[in-house]
């Protein structure tokens, strides 16, 4: 959905105000009822879906190390200090606040994200035609906004401070390669294509082997059968070494021919809400992920 429509700002506006009002749990289980038509139990979880939604209300937002890994700026240090420090897009600049962008520094092309949400994202492909009015005003606009509120992912909402990092531009990317890990453990992966134009997103499932999943994303096109990249095995053993102070995380890469950059650490795929086909992977997929023990739990919002 054009995030400029009315439609979407109504609904985040609505979303906002369903956040002000209602429990996060209950908001929580409403959103998957809507978005993915399931009753989730999420005090004795079983699916993938529901075990995310835990981890997402009461473990994610009270672990420093989460937090951090979800902060597209702070993250960096985390990536270094696993010694992958060279996987990393080259940083441009890290601002607070719009104001102190000096625009005239930056290369002809590159690109802009604010560090505390998902698609907080503007390409520069050509700085000569580049509206930089709008992009302040997206920017200011985003940094006032607590990404919590969206999809009660609670632990973009601890986030401090909200930050504008610039990294250089890497060009036309054709498809980005996220690993699903599991108590530091790899399991399966997904290739996606064309993500810039969302619901024209082509998306595989695959074995860490290269194999195809039989699964179905709805909101994706099936990319069907691609070659697998000669750097797949280095991808995995990254992901595994990312991956092991996590319960779960998604391990995200930029593919570029035969090398790759990271992207991100992902906690809360589609929000917690993936809309799995046939839902027995759904079951499957859940029984790999063994939540915390020992947990201290508060079901009440505040």
């Amino acid at each position: 959905m054009d995030r400029d429509c009315f439609l979407y700002k109504a609904r985040r506006k609505i979303q906002q105000l369903a956040y002000i009002l209602l429990p996060n749990e209950m908001l929580s289980k409403l959103y998957c009822r809507i978005v993915i038509h399931q009753n989730i139990d999420i005090k004795s979880p079983k699916t993938l879906n529901e075990k995310l939604q835990w981890l997402k209300l009461y473990y994610y937002p009270n672990n420093p190390l989460v937090i951090q890994c979800t902060d597209k700026y702070q993250v960096r240090s985390y990536i270094e200090s696993k010694g992958y420090g060279a996987s990393l897009t080259n940083l441009i600049g890290v601002w607070e606040r719009v104001e102190d962008i000096d625009w005239d520094k930056l290369p002809q092309r590159f690109v802009l994200k604010c560090t505390h949400g998902c698609a907080y994202n503007i390409l520069c492909k050509d700085k000569s035609t580049f509206n930089r009015k709008d992009a302040e005003n997206k920017l200011s606009k985003w940094l006032k906004e607590d990404f919590a509120a969206f999809n009660v992912e609670l632990h973009y909402g601890k986030i401090k401070p909200r930050r504008i990092i610039c990294e250089e531009y890497l060009g036309d990317i054709i498809f980005d390669y996220k690993f699903f890990c599991f108590n530091g453990e790899p399991q399966f992966f997904y290739v996606s294509s064309d993500l810039i134009h969302d619901r024209q997103a082509e998306m595989g499932f695959f074995t860490l082997d290269g194999k195809k999943i039989p699964l179905i994303r709805d909101d994706y096109k099936d990319i069907g059968n691609i070659e697998m990249p000669t750097c797949l095995p280095e991808m995995v053993e990254t992901s595994k070494v990312l991956s092991k102070d996590f319960p779960f995380v998604r391990v995200d890469f930029f593919k570029m021919d035969n090398s790759y950059k990271f992207a991100e650490l992902t906690f809360t795929p589609a929000a917690a809400m993936m809309p799995i086909d046939p839902k027995e992977y759904d079951v499957e997929w859940g029984e790999l992920l063994h939540l915390p023990k020992n947990i201290k739990i508060h079901y009440e919002r505040k």
